[in-house]
Parts: C-alpha cells; structure tokens; sequence
C-alpha cells in the first residue's frame, strides 16, 4: 500500500516537465518567427562603423589601457566591459556579436511573455510578441547590431516586467525585496546608455503613484539605482579623472545636441530642431505624463503604467532628433505592450478622471512617437532592390543559403567599404605589417582589429578624435608627434579632414589603393616591406 502512492507521485513527476512545456506552447510561433528573422543577421560582413568602435575600445581594454582616460568611449563602461568579454569567449566575428544581441532580444521577448501574460491575458501578449519579433527580428531598428541599445533592452524589460506584475500586490515584509531587483536591473541599463535613466526615472513614477505606492518602495529601488551606478562611476572618476569623465558621460552630448541644433559638422541634421522647442515638447508630454499617473494612481488597472513608460521612453530619441533607429529600442517593450492592452471602451461607470488620464497618457504617448519619428527605419521593406533593404537583406541571405550568389556577393551590398577593408587587410598581412603601430583616418575602424593593428589615437573613428582633440590641425600634429607606421585614409574622411595631407607629404609615402581606402607607409620603412629581398 505504501508502494502505490510513491509510484504514482513519481508518475506525476515524470508527467509535469510535459504539463509546464503545454503550458508555454504559445510561445513557440513569436519566438521561432524570431530566431527565422534573424538567421541573416549572422551572415553580415563587418560593415558597421559604431560596431567597429566598440569592438577595437574593448580590445583596447583587455591590452591594459584605461578607459576614458588611454582609451575613450562616450558610453558608460558596462557596454565595453560587455564587447570585451564576447571578444575573449567568442572572438570578433560578426557571427560571434551577433550571438549576444541574439540572446539579449530573446530575453527581451521572455519579459514581454512574462508581464504580458499576467497582466493583458494570452491573446494581446501574443499581440505584443509578434510585434516585438519583427521589430526586434529584422534589421529595422539596428538590433542586430552589438549597440548599447541592444544590451539594455534586455534588463529594461525585466525591470519593468517585474515592476509591473508586482506593484499593485501587498508587500509580505514591511521592506520589500522585489524593488531591489527592479533598481538592479534598472542600474544595469544606466551602466550600459545613459538614456536608460528616462526609464528609470519612469519606473520611479510608477512606484510612487501605482497600486500599494509607499515612500519604502522608492527609498529601496532609488538607493539601489544609485549604490550600483556609484560602484562603477567612481572607480572610474578614481582612475581617469572627473573631468575626463564628465565630458565623456555628459558633455559630448552637450557638444553633439549644439551640433545638431546649429547644423554643423557631420552629426546635423538637414532640418534641425531648436532646443527650446524640443524642450518645450519635452516638458509638455512629462506634465501630461505625470498628471495621468496621478489621476490613475489608485486604479487597480495597472495597464495604464505601459503608458508612461512607452511615453517617457519614447522622449529619449524625440528630443535626440538623430536618424539612429537604435534609438528607439529601449521604447519597443513598453510600446508594444502599451498597444496591445489597447481596449475599445472604458468599463461602464468609469469616472471621467479616469476618462481623462487614459486619453492623456494615450495622447503623451502619440506625442512622443510622433516626435521620435526623424530616428525612421534601417533597411526599410522596400520591393524594389536596393543596396539597403529587405529584399536584399533577406533575398540575399536566402540566396547564400541555397547557394545561389556566393558569401563575398552578398556581404558587399551593405557597404562599399566592405570590399575595400578586405583588399587592403589582404595586401598588409602579404608584406608582414599585421600588428604595426597605425592610424586609420576613416569612420571606419574596422582594419584595426581585421590586421590587428595598435590604436594609437585616443579613440578609432577619427571624427571623434576631431572632437576630442579639436579641429583642422590638432589630430593630425597628434599622428605627426606618434609617428605610426602605418596611416590608412579613406575617401571621405580625408575630403572632411584633410589636415593629414600634411603629415602624409612629409614623412609617409602611398604604397596600396583600394577605392577609396590608401595605404601610406612611413618613409623609411618603405624599402624593406616593399623590397623585402634588398635586390630592388
């Protein structure tokens, strides 16, 4: 008799792994309609010029030098840090970078799965998956890319999925847990952009006004939020100094809005948009923003919580005003969640408060997006081929798959430095130059970790060492003074700065050409790489 209910419980245990994989099956098509949209993005080239940034920083990193002081970069360390550690399990391919930004949209698409399911019902999550499966699965808003926008989303979803599923129950202990893994996970994204603060600050609204708000709540996530940013924030300013990182973290994004705003140089836009008016649309959608969360604050909706984060999100690239569709994926979760739980009608009865709120956060929302429109689209579904769209992004990798065009075909659509990189990186490793001391005066820095090259200049695309180190002269006297083996110009960069024609002149002489792309060799090494026999 004893030996009857053991069997049947170990029968029961051997059924429940089957009972929980019924229970998710409707997860398969959102994340298999996923995983099909991104098979191409492991067939692209290095062609991305941010990419090729990050990629030569980490590697930077991980030969010793400091970081914002040796080494710069205008993004808080988390995302380097993140680069780095992919560079030293996986390596530098594009497959290999994009195996992270695979895994980060994956579990983006989990949190949405997860808030989703308890707080919209099944039907409007599978709504919001497949919307954040395309967006997230095509190369529409950049996510493929290894950018800090596709590393935040990951944490940004989940703090904001457990915020949400959590903030409207009683507290079991009078000091809670659960903000501490929202404020962790919030820190997360702070540590990766500095935009993510406008999440953050959302989340901190929400907590103040939704469900059981209690001052306990926001102490908790706010000093967590703060510990955690602290904890990397002054080891830095430790070891290179707080102006350095000032200007790093906020400064530079003071210079490039006044760029952008004063249309100059390579970061303006062809209509730009004042700051005071920009601040002005800011301040108008927060005030809707905030009145709406505290009209709704004793809802036991929650919902109406999506709203505020999808506005205060979607603020970030409206005030931006940069076509970067990256920009607009930190807004994707809580947009696509906020649309799905859209419902026709209020309950009957519903205070006109609630009326009202609803329409505002709705409209604050609308505001924001419309605002956030000149980030548009990369790769954009055109029918017609052309060298950036759908039908040659997926027609192309479908053709390579099957083995109709070849991989080097495919690969040189997207960029026409592509071909180029690949010649002159073939031509250095023929004459024994991988290695060499090198500047590369180009956007693209991509010959940096293709040759192995050292990076002499404080960071690898030249446009921004003309920031750091001031323009017409300065860079160029700072080459002349490192006296690199090797410089390697490309066509526009040299047209844009043309300071290193001087520095060219006097001590390097043009040994290769490759498009638009030439290599110069210092004078007194030409000799033995080009006659490497002394025969002549």
């Amino acid at each position: 008799m004893a030996a009857a209910p053991e069997g049947r419980c170990r029968a029961a245990a051997s059924r429940l792994p089957s009972f929980r994989l019924r229970r998710h099956l409707w997860l398969i098509g959102p994340l298999t309609l996923y995983a099909l949209l991104r098979i191409p993005s492991f067939l692209e080239p290095r062609w991305y010029t941010d990419e090729a940034g990050y990629v030569t920083t980490a590697r930077a990193l991980l030969q010793g030098k400091v970081l914002y002081s040796q080494i710069w970069t205008n993004k808080p360390p988390l995302h380097i840090w993140t680069v780095a550690a992919v560079i030293q399990l996986l390596g530098t391919s594009e497959a290999a970078l994009h195996v992270l930004t695979f895994l980060t949209g994956l579990v983006t698409l989990l949190a949405i799965a997860y808030a989703g399911d308890r707080l919209l019902g099944r039907r409007r999550t599978v709504i919001a998956l497949v919307l954040a499966a395309v967006m997230l699965g095509t190369p529409l808003l950049d996510a493929e890319l290894i950018l800090p926008e596709s590393l935040l989303i990951a944490p940004m979803a989940w703090a904001g999925a457990l915020l949400l599923t959590r903030v409207a129950a009683p507290d079991s202990r009078r000091w809670p847990l659960w903000p501490v893994a929202v404020g962790a996970l919030a820190a997360a994204g702070i540590a990766y952009q500095q935009t993510a603060l406008a999440d953050t600050c959302a989340f901190g609204l929400i907590l103040a006004t939704a469900g059981r708000a209690s001052w306990r709540r926001v102490a908790i996530y706010a000093a967590t939020v703060a510990g955690l940013t602290a904890a990397w924030l002054i080891p830095a300013l430790v070891t290179a100094g707080a102006g350095k990182v000032a200007y790093a973290l906020v400064g530079y994004w003071v210079q490039f809005t006044q760029a952008q705003v004063l249309g100059a140089g390579h970061w303006s836009l062809p209509i730009p948009i004042p700051i005071p008016i920009s601040a002005v649309f800011a301040l108008v959608v927060l005030a809707v923003v905030v009145s709406g969360a505290w009209l709704r604050r004793r809802d036991r909706e929650i919902c109406w919580a999506l709203w505020v984060w999808a506005a205060v999100a979607l603020l970030v690239p409206a005030v931006a005003g940069q076509p970067y569709p990256h920009y607009l994926l930190p807004s994707l979760v809580p947009t696509a969640l906020a649309l799905s739980s859209l419902r026709l009608r209020l309950p009957a009865g519903a205070p006109g408060s609630l009326r009202l709120a609803r329409a505002g956060l709705i409209a604050a929302t609308g505001l924001a997006l419309a605002g956030a429109a000149p980030t548009g689209l990369d790769w954009p579904p055109a029918l017609a081929v052309g060298n950036h769209s759908f039908a040659t992004y997926y027609a192309g990798a479908f053709a390579t798959l099957t083995r109709g065009q070849s991989l080097t075909a495919y690969q040189e659509q997207f960029d026409y430095r592509v071909s180029e990189d690949r010649a002159v990186s073939a031509w250095i490793k023929a004459h024994g130059l991988d290695g060499s001391s090198a500047v590369v005066w180009s956007a693209d820095a991509w010959l940096y970790d293709l040759d192995d090259l050292q990076l002499l200049l404080p960071t690898p695309p030249i446009y921004n060492d003309e920031v750091l180190l001031g323009q017409d002269g300065p860079v160029a006297q700072k080459v002349a003074d490192l006296d690199p083996e090797i410089v390697i110009t490309e066509g526009s960069a040299r047209q844009a700065y043309p300071e290193i024609n001087s520095v060219l002149n006097d001590g390097y002489q043009e040994v290769d050409e490759s498009g638009s792309e030439i290599v110069w060799l210092r004078n007194d090494l030409v000799a033995s790489v080009m006659d490497p026999t002394g025969l002549g």
